[in-house]
Formats: C-alpha cells, sequence, structure tokens
C-alpha cells in the first residue's frame, strides 16, 4: 500500500466513518504566532479553540499537518540520519473533538483504524497511559486483542500535555509498536527508552484541565480530544520497512542521489549522508514553498543551517557544485499531490536553493580545510577540544552553523566548548545591538531628578500635535538633558520610525527638540541646547508642540512603506518579510527577505502599482483589538516582536493590514507620489529598497525633468530621443578607442629597433631591457612577438604598470631556447622581486607584482637579479 493510500483512508475513517470535518493543514509559517518559528503540530492553528478565545464553527475534525521541529524541546536535528525515524519535517495526521466525544471514542477509534483496517498485529502494539489516568487505563484494558502486559503507566515526562506553563492540558495515551524481527525478544520496559525496535506512532491528548500558575489543575468545562500520528512511521510500519527512508515518501529522493553522486545508498551507518540530505531537501522544499527564506534571523537562519547542514553531507558523497535544487522535482512528486503549494512554487524554490547553495559553497571548502586543519591539532591536545576561537570563526567567516562544526567534530571524536563558543556570539550580537543603538550614557545610571510623582509619558499624538504638558522629571549626562512630561504628542523613535522633533514654549522662550526616544517606558524629549534652568524650574505646565511639516513627511513615508510591502509579496512572492526599516521625513528604507537581484522591470511595476493605490485615494484606517483577533482577520505581525494584548491595526482597504504604532496619513492620495532610488543587497537572503515620497518625490521629478531640458538643449535634440542619441554617441565613441588603440600598437610596434638600443649582456647573449607604455596586456604580447621576429639572437624584456600593478613580459628568441634559456624561468626570478610570481612558456613568459616602486630598481639591476637565479 502506497502512502498516498494511506493518508487517504486515514482522513476518509475519520471524515465518511465518523464524521468529522476535513480542515486543511496550515502553513509551516504561522502566520498567527509570530513568537513560533515553525507550526511543529497539527493543534496549532486551533489553539483559540482551547484557549476558549473563540467558539469552534465544528466538533469533530481531521487533517494532515505539515510539521517542522528543529529547536527547542521539539528538536530531533541531531538523530536525522543517524537513526531510521526522526526527522526535520514530517507530516502528522490528526484528529480532534472539541467539547465532543472524549477519551472511549479516541482509543477504541485509534485501535480499530490500527488493528482492523490497516491490520496492524496486536501482539505489536503498546498503549501507555499518565500514572493517574485510571479512565484511561480501564479503557485500555478492554480493547480486545491488547495484551494486559502491553499496558503501561507512566509519569508527567511522558504521558501529560500541556500547552505553557499555564492553560490547557491533560494526560496522554499513547500507541507504540514493536518493529522487531522476533516477537518473543519483546521487553516491555523498552517502550519510551529510546530503543529504535519501540517506535510511537500515535499520541492521544485528553486536555481536561487549566493549570495556574501555581500548580493548580481545575477542570475545564469542556474536554477536548487532540491526537497526533506520525504520518513517516505509519507508513513504514504498513510497507513492512525497517527504516523510514526505504519507504515511497523517501526512497525517490534517494534514488536521485545516487544517480547524482553516482554513490550508491547504503542502509547501515554509510548511508547516513543519504539520509540526511533527503530528509533536508523535504524540509526546505516544504518551508520555502510556504514563505520562508534563508537567512540571518529566526527561522531564515533555521533554513540557512539546514541548508548548509545538507551541503556539507553532500561533500561527504564526492558532490561539489549545487545540488540540492535538483533534488525538489522528486520532492513535488512525493507530495505534491496533497500539498499543491509545493507544485506551484517549484521554480521558486529550486531558485532559492541554488542561490544559497552557491553562496555557501565558495566558502565551504576553505571552511573545511580550516576545519581540519584545528582538528589534527586538537586531535593531539590531552582533551581533544576544538578551540572556541576557531569554532567562532568557522561560524563568523565560513558561515558554519555551531551544530554543523559540532557534528563534524564528533566524527573525529573530538569537543566543543559550546558555551565559549555561544559567549562569542553573544558578544558579537551584542555588539551589533549596540551599533545600532542610540547612545545614552549609563542609562541605567541615569540620574533622575523626580519634580512631580505620578502617570506619565501618556501619548496623544496619534489625536493632536500639540498640548500643554507638566514636567515629571528629568535627567541629564555630559552631552544631553532628558525630559519626561506626563503626557506628550511626540512620537519616540520606535518600528524604524524616527522620534518625532519639534518645540516646546516655556514662559516667552521656545525650545528645540531635535529627538524623541524611549529608555525603559519614558517617552523622552532631548532639547537642543541642554538643560535649561528655567524649564527644569518651572512649576507651570509647557506647551509641547510637534514639527506638523517633519511629522507629516514621516508618515508619508510610513504608509508608503506599508504599500511597498504588500507590493513586493504581490510581485515576488509570501516570502518577503520584513527584515528591517528606517522611516524618517527625508526617505525611507525597506529591508525584506529575498534571495535574488530584482529585475528593473520588476521595480518599475511595483512602484508603479504604489502610485495607482496612491491615486485611488484609499482610506488608511486604525483601530485597536486583541491581538489574537486582529491575527485571525489577517493583520500581519513582525517575527520576533513582543505584543501585548491589545494592539493597533493600520489598514489600508484590502491592499495592507499590519500591526503597527507608527504614525500614517489619513489616506493614501496624502503620500502625493512615491519612487524608488535603489535597490540593492545588505546580506546573503536580504535586499533593500530605497525610497522617498511626497515632497522628496516632486523635487527627484523636478530635478530630473530640468536635466532632461538641459541635456536637450546641450543635444540639440527633442528629450524623446535622448536615448537614442547618446546609444549613437556610445557606438561612436567606442569607434574612437578602437581605431586609437590599433593606432597604438601600430605606432608602439612599427620599429623595434628603437628598443634595441644599449643592449645589456646576460650570459653572453643581449639581453633589452624597456620601460613602456601600453593599455593592456595583449599591448605587451603584440611587441613581444614584433621583436621576437626582429633580433636575431637574444632576451628581451618589457615592463609596464598596468592597473596600478607592475608587469612583465619576456621573449627569447629561438637559438636561445635551444640553449636552454627559458623565458619562463627568467619571468619566475623577476616576478619574486616585485612581490609577485610569473610563467608562461619558453619562448615567452609574462610575470606580475604588487609594489610598483620596485620596478625600476629591478629594470637597473636586472642582470645581476638573473644571474643569482
Amino acid at each position: 500500500m502506497d502512502a498516498k493510500t494511506i493518508r487517504k483512508q486515514f482522513i476518509d475513517y475519520f471524515e465518511k466513518e465518523l464524521g468529522h470535518t476535513v480542515v486543511p493543514g496550515s502553513s509551516v509559517i504561522p502566520g498567527q504566532d509570530p513568537t513560533l518559528l515553525f507550526t511543529n503540530a497539527g493543534m496549532n492553528q486551533f489553539k483559540p479553540y482551547f484557549l476558549g478565545e473563540i467558539d469552534p464553527p465544528f466538533r469533530r475534525t481531521v487533517n494532515t499537518q505539515k510539521c517542522i521541529r528543529v529547536s527547542g524541546k521539539h528538536n530531533d536535528l541531531e538523530e536525522v540520519g543517524r537513526d531510521h525515524y526522526h526527522h526535520t519535517f514530517f507530516e502528522m495526521l490528526g484528529s480532534w473533538s472539541f467539547g465532543d466525544y472524549y477519551k472511549r471514542e479516541a482509543i477504541g477509534w485509534a485501535w480499530t483504524l490500527f488493528t482492523k483496517i490497516w491490520g496492524m498485529d496486536p501482539r505489536r502494539l503498546y498503549a501507555t497511559v499518565y500514572t493517574d489516568d485510571t479512565e484511561a487505563l480501564e479503557i485500555w484494558k478492554k480493547i480486545p486483542g491488547l495484551p494486559p502486559s502491553h499496558i503501561l503507566k507512566f509519569g508527567e515526562k511522558d504521558n501529560f500535555w500541556s500547552m505553557g506553563d499555564t492553560g490547557p492540558c491533560g494526560p496522554c495515551s499513547e500507541i507504540h509498536y514493536y518493529c522487531g524481527k522476533d516477537l518473543e525478544a519483546q521487553d516491555p520496559r523498552k517502550v519510551n527508552s529510546g530503543d529504535a525496535d519501540y517506535k510511537e506512532l500515535w499520541n492521544l491528548v485528553f486536555i481536561q484541565y487549566n493549570a495556574l500558575a501555581d500548580g493548580t489543575l481545575l477542570p475545564l468545562k469542556n474536554r477536548h480530544v487532540d491526537t497526533g500520528a506520525g504520518f513517516e512511521r505509519i507508513v513504514a510500519v504498513l510497507q513492512n520497512k525497517s527504516s523510514n527512508y526505504e519507504t515511497d515518501l523517501f526512497l525517490p529522493i534517494i534514488e536521485q542521489i545516487e544517480a547524482i553522486s553516482n554513490i550508491a545508498y547504503d542502509p547501515g551507518e554509510d548511508g547516513m549522508p543519504h539520509r540526511v540530505i533527503a530528509d533536508h531537501v523535504r524540509m526546505l522544499s516544504v518551508a520555502i514553498s510556504d514563505g520562508a527564506v534563508p537567512g540571518n534571523e529566526g527561522r531564515s537562519y533555521v533554513l540557512r543551517r539546514i541548508l548548509r547542514r545538507a551541503a556539507r553531507f553532500g561533500r561527504k558523497l564526492k558532490m561539489k557544485e549545487p545540488f540540492l535544487y535538483r533534488l525538489v522535482p522528486a520532492v513535488v512528486h512525493i507530495l505534491g499531490d496533497v500539498y499543491p503549494n509545493l507544485v506551484a512554487q517549484r521554480e521558486h524554490v529550486q531558485r532559492v536553493i541554488r542561490a544559497e547553495e552557491e553562496s555557501f559553497g565558495n566558502t565551504l571548502d576553505k571552511g573545511l580545510e580550516l576545519f581540519e586543519k584545528e582538528a589534527r591539532k586538537a586531535a593531539k591536545s590531552e582533551d581533544g577540544l576544538l578551540p572556541a576561537q576557531d569554532v567562532f570563526r568557522l561560524y563568523d567567516t565560513f558561515g558554519f552553523p555551531l551544530d554543523l562544526t559540532r557534528l563534524l567534530a564528533e566524527e573525529k571524536g573530538l569537543n566543543i566548548d559550546e558555551a565559549a563558543v555561544e559567549a562569542m556570539m553573544e558578544e558579537q550580537r551584542e555588539r551589533a545591538r549596540a551599533a545600532g543603538k542610540f547612545k545614552i550614557r549609563d542609562v541605567e545610571t541615569l540620574n533622575w531628578t523626580v519634580i512631580k510623582e505620578g502617570e506619565s509619558s501618556r501619548f496623544v499624538g496619534y489625536e493632536t500635535l500639540e498640548t500643554a504638558a507638566q514636567l515629571m522629571k528629568y535627567a541629564a549626562d555630559e552631552d544631553r538633558c532628558y525630559l519626561v512630561f506626563d503626557k506628550t504628542p511626540f512620537y519616540a523613535e520606535a518600528g524604524g520610525q524616527i522620534g518625532d522633533r519639534g518645540y516646546l514654549s516655556v514662559g516667552d522662550r521656545m525650545i528645540r527638540i531635535s529627538d524623541t526616544r524611549k529608555i525603559g517606558e519614558d517617552i523622552v524629549h532631548i532639547p537642543e541646547e541642554g538643560c535649561i534652568e528655567s524649564l527644569l524650574t518651572t512649576k507651570e505646565p509647557v506647551l509641547l508642540r510637534v514639527n506638523a511639516g517633519i511629522r507629516m513627511d514621516t508618515a508619508r513615508n510610513h504608509s508608503a512603506t506599508h504599500l511597498l510591502h504588500a507590493a513586493l509579496q504581490e510581485a515576488l512572492g509570501l516570502h518577503v518579510h520584513q527584515a528591517g526599516s528606517y522611516v524618517g521625513p527625508d526617505r525611507l528604507r525597506f529591508d525584506f527577505s529575498h534571495f535574488e537581484k530584482i529585475s528593473d522591470e520588476i521595480l518599475n511595476n511595483i512602484q508603479h502599482k504604489i502610485n495607482e493605490e496612491i491615486l485611488s485615494n484609499i482610506p488608511v484606517g486604525e483601530e485597536e483589538k486583541k491581538y489574537s483577533e486582529a491575527i485571525r482577520e489577517g493583520a500581519q505581525a513582525l517575527f520576533g516582536e513582543k505584543y501585548g494584548d491589545v494592539v493597533r491595526v493600520i489598514r489600508m482597504g484590502e491592499i495592507s493590514v499590519e500591526l503597527c504604532g507608527g504614525t500614517h496619513v489619513s489616506r493614501t492620495g496624502d503620500i502625493g507620489h512615491f519612487r524608488i532610488l535603489s535597490e540593492s543587497s545588505v546580506a546573503a537572503g536580504i535586499r533593500r529598497i530605497e525610497a522617498v515620497s511626497g515632497l522628496a518625490a516632486l523635487s527627484l521629478a523636478e530635478g530630473e525633468q530640468a536635466m532632461l531640458t538641459e541635456l536637450s538643449a546641450v543635444m540639440k535634440c527633442p528629450k524623446e530621443v535622448l536615448p537614442e542619441k547618446v546609444r549613437e554617441l556610445q557606438r561612436h565613441l567606442h569607434q574612437l578607442e578602437k581605431n586609437n588603440r590599433e593606432l597604438s600598437g601600430e605606432l608602439l610596434s612599427a620599429d623595434m629597433s628603437a628598443y634595441m638600443k644599449d643592449p645589456r649582456n646576460y650570459q653572453g647573449y643581449p639581453l633589452y631591457v624597456n620601460r613602456v607604455r601600453v593599455d593592456n596586456m595583449d599591448y605587451l604580447k603584440e611587441m613581444g612577438d614584433k621583436m621576437r621576429e626582429t633580433m636575431k639572437s637574444g632576451i628581451a624584456v618589457f615592463a609596464a604598470v598596468l592597473n596600478d600593478t607592475p608587469q612583465l613580459l619576456c621573449v627569447v628568441s629561438d637559438d636561445l631556447v635551444k640553449a636552454g634559456i627559458h623565458a619562463a624561468a627568467l619571468v619566475r626570478t623577476l616576478g619574486k622581486e616585485l612581490g609577485g610570481g610569473g610563467g608562461g612558456k619558453a619562448h615567452m613568459a609574462t610575470a606580475g607584482g604588487r609594489d610598483v616602486a620596485k620596478l625600476d630598481p629591478l629594470l637597473e639591476n636586472i642582470e645581476k637579479i638573473l644571474l643569482r637565479s
């Protein structure tokens, strides 16, 4: 029975026989939970039902869910390929009851499917229960065909499930399968021991409690069932395979690896590279098709780690060229019918993987050379420890994830001081964070003077740009003064948007506020003039006024950034996610995940679309909502960003919905105009667009118009034909340059007798030495050919400076070549004198160096230098 049939039978059993609603599995990118790297269980999308946030639209449901487990407590990465049943990506077959049926039905139906429909041998099955779950224990005892010795009790670690430290939780009951050959050799004590012959196939979770912070378990009003079965393991059992990798879920990929590498798969230890690669390319294909891309942060870095790990195992199979992308069609063949997104995104997945392979391939071999060098040293040491600084260098310079270096070390019986390496990584991260942060000297030790107790920093800047405010406290360091008021219209820098600027008025004095920042929960105003005595001593309210022009220009750019984000996702794909931004009054900068340069055509289309949306004058709505409600309604949240229970949602019609605390225009038409200035790469997998809007975009257009008018006048042609006129001039210029080069070459080689004056002596033969001015090495070689034709017997050396480096050409007549004087040997000696090297043929050779200053001394003493060789 093939895997597709097994998957369908599971779904049909629960849907058609047991009345479950089929709900499509969610993406492996958990859009509703930015705190989660990847979807790691089928229940992820049903969290709101378990938490009681919303009522489920169905009481029974079933599906198959794509899952990735590579971090946290669910991290199987180190076991992948070593054993035959752990994977980074797997499918979870799941069934759920939301306040409907409970333990008796869930256990009975699972047993029926395994033994009656799929025909598993009951003598090989084991049931585990939570030690205090007498209800489940009694149900299992009544299951026909299950030996009493195969019903086992386990504690909280193995058989109690919880969503977190608090919240819904309950006991679980697992079904395990004995895969060994000898039924009589079974030992119940090996269940949950890590023995590969006893595999967990299905986990039935019974959610019946609400855990409180003090550890109290309160019964839930509605009890739920959450079951998850490992599809790959079930397929291996039903196909009578001892390894998941020998099933039709992996074998087509392994066969393709064999074809590319020309190395046959070994089911034993030597087959680990095949298994790792097959597993990893499945994970990469699924994750990238769902919108993830390799990068340096969060889930993007997980993909990069997995891909680089697979690339390294490719080296063990002698595959040095990019190969992973060639395996993607095999993944699509296996999974495409149930996950059509894989089919639609196949070419995109291949492009992303190939680009990443090519990028890492440039450094992988150099990194492996460094590792081998340091490993040899470590092997001779008493502790067998790789120096932490070398492990860090592999990470920092060559892009080796720590787990890849750990794997390499284990293969050679070496150790790594991971704590020391992690400390170095954290120091680097801290330096990066500090480099990008506003510098306030000793923030924690600022000596605040409190003028008035009470609430402070209430932000009113969404409603007004000026307000009367009471100074609550202040502090100072050597450079700045920091002011905190009870309320303020000034926006403090956050989310990429710069802090407001403006003024405060105290009495008849106006003080410029040059910046606004956040320190803790305080909105801190920084006056340009430092601490003003009259301000610090006043007990009267002061007037705070935001610079309306700067605020409006900033708001235009911020709203334009949201439109740009949406346009990029539409044009390039849902893998595009914000990776950083700057929003100021002058311009906007948007960093985003993408794997290749964007063509001018696509950039123009994006720019055009945004300007269409600006002209449509779409209302920009803002409202506060519960975080869970906003996410359910489709609002985009930034991965890793911390959000409160209530969030601010910025909506631009159906085009863009994002969680955002920044300031925005009222309608898209207020943006005025949008222009892209540049698109570039800032890191592997991260692109950057810089753009302007509003008056800045208008000024750019006016400047370009003025430039075109001037060019039109200079070229004496209408603006419309300027491009063709310039191309015509370029063609003319190229022809002139070509004619000039040909003429120069003719002049240089017209009369070689000029270069044969005052010959020097080398071993009794004439040596002609000349320094010439030429544009490239081809001219030198042309002169060398002419010289060989002209001189009857002798040696000639021509020297020139090309691209700020000294270059030499040496030619030897045929009679002296026969006498054993070779140009290649001569230039090697001369090249060393210049700090470089040389080589070539016996009759003509070239040399180059690094130091131009050494060229003239070499030519003056060339006879002595050659005689030393």
